[in-house]
């Protein structure tokens, strides 16, 4: 499938694929339809259509940000990424095509650096939407979202063990693999 160069940023290309787009646009009426359901001050077709494209917008940024955190742990390892391409509303880091066989370590730690940063913004978020949610309106449903969408989402749900090869794999499902390929070495070097 054919990547669409968006912009570079902190050293990423950054890219998308057709799939990666319609998916944005598809997330923007279910969005749109639960802000408008359970806030007590009702939206206007048009202000929950605003809801949901920022919505949208939202889970793009914070995607962005949660693979930011996995560049910057992959820098942190001397393997840095080079991109990030967008399948879906998840992406995919790109690490360099020449990139050696790493320790499984490396990989573990490459994987822990972005769920950590959404679980805090999910957290610094939830007071604010606590707060306005009551008052109703677009404002108080993008701010529960995005703190929703971040802490159990990007930040949790990334932990999760799914690792389904060559079609979705989870941080935690990468965690999961090198985990077991280290205590592998480790058994073989006990036999010995």
């Amino acid at each position: 499938m054919r990547s669409i160069p968006l912009f570079t940023l902190f050293g990423l290309k950054v890219t998308i694929s057709a799939f990666g787009i319609v998916s944005f646009l598809v997330a923007v009426p279910p969005t749109a339809w639960l802000a408008a359901r359970p806030l007590r001050v009702p939206l206007t077709f048009s202000q929950a259509v605003l809801a949901g494209t920022l919505s949208a917008i939202a889970m793009f940024v914070f995607e962005f940000i949660h693979q930011w955190g996995h560049s910057r742990a992959a820098r942190s390892v001397g393997y840095p990424m080079t991109g990030i391409h967008w399948h879906s509303w998840f992406s995919s880091g790109i690490y360099p095509a020449d990139e050696p066989p790493l320790p499984p370590s490396v990989h573990i730690r490459r994987a822990l650096g972005g769920f950590w940063i959404n679980v805090l913004i999910g957290l610094l978020l939830a007071p604010p939407a606590i707060y306005f949610w009551p008052c109703g309106g677009g404002v108080a449903w993008v701010i529960a979202f995005t703190s929703v969408w971040n802490f159990f989402v990007l930040g949790l749900g990334a932990l999760l063990p799914i690792d389904i090869p060559g079609v979705f794999t989870t941080d935690g499902g990468t965690i999961l693999h090198y985990w077991r390929e280290i205590k592998r070495m480790q058994m073989n070097t006990d036999k010995r």
